[in-house]
């Protein structure tokens, strides 16, 4: 009996070294490099006739300098008059806009050629100080890298000179 106690005991032990063996050989996922947005853009109006249309995620409202990213938009990327966009890569910080903009072809001035169509969280004319509402601040972390869902409107009357 002493011997069949033993080996119990022996079993019960070899079992338990083996069981918290594995789970201390378990990985963990590796933290997130960068982030991911999307988000649906609705547009209203006719499509410019010529002049670029662009969606753009941008450190500073009202954007100066280069946006952390962008993509060029054609009519023909629209279905049912929307567009699905997607930022990939996208460094964690914070981000003062995303926005859609009509490139004046006739206007060389980089001051003044880019008029907002919409912005995400954003009320014509896209700034408070105007009557308007500033675009909503999006902000990527380790934790919280993919966000989707970020909506919003465009109207294409407002690409005009």
């Amino acid at each position: 009996m002493k011997l069949v106690k033993t080996l119990l005991l022996v079993s019960f032990s070899l079992v338990m070294f083996l069981s918290m063996a594995c789970e201390d050989n378990k990985t963990e996922d590796p933290a997130p490099e960068s982030a991911t947005l999307t988000g649906l853009i609705t547009f209203t109006g006719e499509w410019p006739a010529n002049g670029t249309v662009a969606v753009s995620l941008s450190p500073t409202w009202p954007p100066t300098g280069a946006p952390a990213a962008s993509s060029a938009i054609s009519s023909s990327d629209l279905s049912n008059n929307t567009y699905t966009y997607t930022f990939e890569n996208v460094t964690f910080e914070s981000y003062a806009s995303i926005a859609v903009s009509w490139q004046d072809p006739n206007d060389t001035n980089p001051m003044t050629n880019q008029h907002t169509l919409g912005a995400y969280g954003g009320v014509f004319p896209f700034f408070t100080a105007y009557g308007g509402t500033d675009p909503a601040e999006v902000t990527v972390t380790e934790t919280e890298y993919e966000l989707t869902g970020l909506d919003f409107g465009a109207d294409l009357s407002l690409a005009q000179p």
